[in-house]
Order: C-alpha cells, then sequence, then structure tokens
C-alpha cells in the first residue's frame, strides 16, 4: 500500500515537473510566472493530503457501524476505506498511521501508533473488538462524542475478558448497542502492541 502511494506521489511529482519544463521551454514565447507556480505547488499538495494520516483514532460513529460487523471479511471492507488513516499490521490487526509521544510508568519517552484496532478473529473466542487510544486527551475527545451521541452511564464491572473494571455505557439512540470503556495496562494479551509487558497508559472502547 505505502510503495502503491509512493508511486502514485511520484507520478504527481513527475507530471508537475513536465508542465514547469514545457511552460519554461525554449520554444515558448513566456515563463512561468509566479502565480503559475503557485497553481501547481497547490495541486501538488492536494495530491500529497490524500495520503496523508489526519488523524489519530476511530470515531464513535465509526466504532457503532463496525458493531454491526460479525465477521472479519466485515471489517476488513469497512477499514479498507480508512487505509490513509489505519494500516493494516497483520490478521485482525490495526494500528494508526499517526504516532504519539507516550510516557510510561518509568518515565520514558515512547514513540507509538495513536491506536490500534483490534478483533478477535479465533473460532473458539468470543466476537470481541476494541480500540484502544494511548493518551488521556484522545480518550476524552472520543468519550466526549459518545456522550454526544446520548450514551450514559449504566454500571460498572468485569466484562470482556479484560482485567480492570470496564463502565458501561446505553444510548436510547442506539438500541442494542452497549459501549464499554476501561483504562487498563492489559488490554489485549499478546497481540501485537500487546505482546509484552504494557508500560504505557492504555484506554480500551468496545461496542458491541
Amino acid at each position: 500500500m505505502i510503495s502503491l502511494h509512493f508511486k502514485q506521489l511520484q507520478s504527481v511529482s513527475f507530471f508537475s515537473l513536465l508542465i514547469l519544463v514545457a511552460c519554461s521551454n525554449s520554444s515558448n514565447n513566456r515563463a512561468v510566472t509566479l502565480d503559475e507556480l503557485e497553481a501547481i505547488q497547490a495541486e501538488d499538495q492536494k495530491e500529497w493530503e490524500k495520503y496523508t494520516a489526519k488523524r489519530d483514532m476511530l470515531t464513535a460513529v465509526e466504532l457503532i457501524e463496525l458493531a454491526d460487523c460479525d465477521n472479519l471479511p466485515c471489517v476488513e471492507l469497512y477499514m479498507r476505506d480508512l487505509s490513509n488513516d489505519f494500516f493494516y499490521a497483520s490478521k485482525g490487526e490495526y494500528a494508526a498511521q499517526n504516532r504519539s509521544e507516550i510516557i510510561d510508568t518509568a518515565g520514558n519517552q515512547l514513540n507509538m501508533p495513536a491506536s490500534t484496532f483490534y478483533i478477535d478473529v479465533n473460532p473458539q473466542a468470543s466476537w470481541r473488538a476494541a480500540h484502544t487510544v494511548h493518551s488521556k486527551v484522545l480518550s476524552d475527545t472520543l468519550y466526549n462524542e459518545f456522550i454526544r451521541l446520548g450514551f450514559k452511564f449504566v454500571n460498572e464491572g468485569y466484562f470482556r475478558g479484560i482485567r480492570s473494571k470496564q463502565h458501561r455505557y446505553v444510548s436510547e439512540k442506539y438500541p442494542g448497542k452497549t459501549l464499554y470503556i476501561a483504562a487498563t495496562y492489559n488490554p489485549w494479551n499478546f497481540k501485537g502492541l500487546y505482546k509484552g509487558n504494557v508500560t504505557w497508559p492504555c484506554y480500551v472502547f468496545e461496542v458491541y
């Protein structure tokens, strides 16, 4: 995917170069004006922006829509349209293209994906999809999105296999959907980014 984008960008830059050469060719009667050069650069910038990640995490609405998926192909199809913002790490694992500076429990500064989205694809396991963000600021932003969608606190407890307590929310606007939120250092054992000992704060959002 990355190589494809790079080739596309190369084509754009090459096309712009051809325009510049044509405009400045000795066979032409005039040179490139400053306005024309700025217009060409503006078009180049638009093309670059197509392949640049613009956000750190999924939205509340996207998580609600993903909750309607009951199999991996459905999730893969949905996430394909978000490939500028999330890369497909491996089966059932997505990570944000944008990275964040995170401070772990030992005070070390870590550079890692701002968020991840994991799907349990084990046939023997209960279906589970979790979106984990790695900063309190992002967590608060996503939480407030759900609150604006009418989600209200119901209770807390140990749900969906996470060791930390989760808060459960429901919304009249989305009957049948339940939101679980947890702050934990053990978001998803032995998967991708969380294979080792997690020493940074994780905020997990799950919608079912």
